[in-house]
């Protein structure tokens, strides 16, 4: 097979694992017992309550285990619809009239030099919320400063309005900003195009930073629901290690890395919240709403993607494990199976990658030589918290 092992990280990140065995393990925990008086005869109780272990051993030498992540950009998120800090069924909402009028408050119309707030996009560029009639967006070259229209000199925009300027700013300034911006629905409740995914152009770390922000601002003022630039990776930066290296690594997030469940601070997504990062619990690696905890929760390993050959498929594919009431005979038979090589994009994906995590490793340097020989279980789980 040319496909290796891999565990899929919670932002999205895979580990190659070259194996060199492969034991995967069920315990149905049925128990027989005798009954008496009925020579020999055995019963027993089958409650459909399999536990599983999938245990991995192999040899790490350099570049034998490598995180093969390709370079990925930034990402941040602007929400035109939805107050900073609310509470998810709040009604109160960025575009209310009354805010923005406290916004331009005293601002002259089309009077660029006189906007009193702005956001902080990137390291390098604001963007002025401005009070006008005559342009939903541009660069004023008196004040040298970008703009984007919140008030239009009568009534307040709204959410769907302000975000459209402010993607169509970035669009025209994309090589002055490099930046790339797209409207999506409001990743609190939904509603149509008001908010602004802002992408970095250049890949790699680098593009993580604390922008958007609001330095500008007056504390009183309520500041668009906002999720800060990450996800960015630098996928040449994993190559080239050393055995050490990555037995250092993996050893490090093994001692201490965590799923985002229970007890951490939630990501507000539709009408409910979840645990920030927890893929475990319905995330995706690309959600933009999740970007904001990888730098804390994104090194937690969630899935396993083993490869196998397959005649059914005439394919190299990968071991699946549907789980839940509802699977039938035919939810688990082989022409379920997908290619070896698939992205793993979720919970609700059963046939990507099989869920879980690592419950055990074991690392042992041979004979003093720069050559280490692990054996990982891996514990199939459904939800961690």
């Amino acid at each position: 097979m040319g496909t290796p092992i891999r565990l899929v990280r919670n932002d999205g990140g895979i580990i190659e694992l070259m194996a060199t065995t492969l034991t995967m393990n069920v315990d149905r925990g049925v128990t027989p017992l005798p009954m008496p008086l009925a020579g020999g005869s055995r019963f027993a109780f089958d409650l459909n309550l399999p536990k599983s272990l999938i245990t991995i051993e192999g040899v790490m030498t350099d570049d034998q285990l490598y995180s093969s992540d390709l370079q990925n950009e930034a990402g941040a998120t602007i929400d035109f619809s939805r107050i900073h800090g609310q509470a998810v069924d709040s009604t109160l909402r960025f575009d209310n009239a009354f805010l923005i009028a406290g916004l331009v408050d005293g601002v002259t119309n089309d009077a660029i030099d006189e906007a009193k707030h702005a956001i902080k996009i990137n390291n390098t560029h604001e963007v002025w919320l401005a009070k006008s009639s005559s342009a939903n967006q541009g660069f004023d070259s008196g004040s040298s400063r970008y703009y984007i229209t919140i008030h239009n000199n009568t009534t307040a925009r709204s959410a769907a309005d302000i975000a459209a300027s402010l993607t169509s700013l970035v669009g025209t300034y994309t090589g002055t900003f490099a930046l790339t911006a797209s409207t999506i629905n409001s990743p609190i409740d939904n509603a149509t195009n008001t908010a602004v995914v802002l992408t970095q152009v250049n890949k790699g770390k680098s593009g993580n930073m604390s922008q958007p922000t609001f330095a500008s601002w007056e504390t009183a003022q309520g500041k668009p629901y906002h999720i800060p630039y990450s996800g960015g990776r630098d996928g040449s930066s994993n190559i080239n290690k050393s055995a050490g290296d990555k037995v250092a690594e993996l050893y490090a997030v093994l001692n201490n890395s965590n799923n985002g469940g229970g007890g951490s601070v939630p990501v507000a997504i539709g009408a409910g919240a979840v645990g920030a990062g927890s893929l475990l619990r319905g995330g995706n690696p690309k959600d933009t709403t999740l970007r904001l905890m990888d730098a804390k929760y994104g090194d937690y390993i969630i899935a396993i993607q083993i490869p196998f050959s397959s005649n059914v498929n005439n394919s190299e594919s990968l071991f699946y494990m549907p789980t839940g009431a509802f699977q039938t005979v035919n939810s688990k038979t082989a022409d379920n199976a997908v290619v070896a090589g698939s992205e793993y994009t979720g919970t609700g994906d059963e046939y990507t990658a099989i869920k879980g995590t690592v419950a055990n490793a074991t690392f042992v340097q041979l004979g003093g030589e720069p050559i280490y020989s692990y054996t990982i279980n891996f514990a199939p789980i459904d939800w961690i918290f």
